[in-house]
């Protein structure tokens, strides 16, 4: 087992960076979220942290150790629909808007390289072309993008504390069914 996550932020970041990311871990201590350095595949060699509520995904951190005091943090890529119509503040919709990640190089696109993966998705009541499979992506997110981001994790936090008592449907399996 590696370093802890917040053993790697006082490592890797400072100033209002380091300060934002020990706030989002100290939500995910508190929620229960797990945060895991990968070890295989692509991520191996790699500053990133695969985070988990009861084995399921909540999302990932990326910390870029080639550009100094630069992470990011990537929604998950559950295929779910809890994004739809999770009720969050305006303000906090805002924000998520402003980080969706919309795919705009399908041939290389660096989360998939598959253009196929690009979706059509409802996130938080409005709908976006072209998005990747982690949804939402904050780079250097600020203090308020945190605050967001914490509000958006206790929404997924709800639906799998949620989503383990309800019927499996095609409509809330996971993976989805058709």
């Amino acid at each position: 087992m590696g370093a802890s996550i917040e053993c790697v932020i006082k490592e890797s970041l400072t100033g209002d960076t380091q300060q934002n990311a020990f706030a989002l871990a100290s939500f995910f201590r508190a929620s229960d979220i797990s945060c895991e350095r990968s070890t295989v595949g692509y991520w191996a060699d790699k500053i990133y942290f695969v985070c988990n509520y009861n084995d399921q995904s909540v999302c990932y951190i990326a910390i870029n150790e080639y550009e100094p005091n630069t992470w990011s943090i990537q929604g998950d890529d559950s295929g779910d629909v809890w994004y739809e119509n999770v009720s969050l503040s305006q303000d906090a919709r805002e924000l998520a808007w402003k980080n969706v990640d919309i795919c705009k190089d399908y041939a290389s696109c660096s989360a998939c390289g598959n253009p196929g993966r690009m979706t059509r998705k409802k996130i938080f009541g409005k709908l976006f072309d072209n998005v990747c499979p982690v949804t939402i992506k904050f780079n250097n997110p600020s203090a308020a993008e945190i605050k967001c981001m914490k509000a958006i994790f206790g929404a997924r936090i709800a639906y799998i504390q949620n989503f383990h008592s309800l019927p499996i449907t095609p409509q809330n399996s996971y993976p989805p069914r058709s």
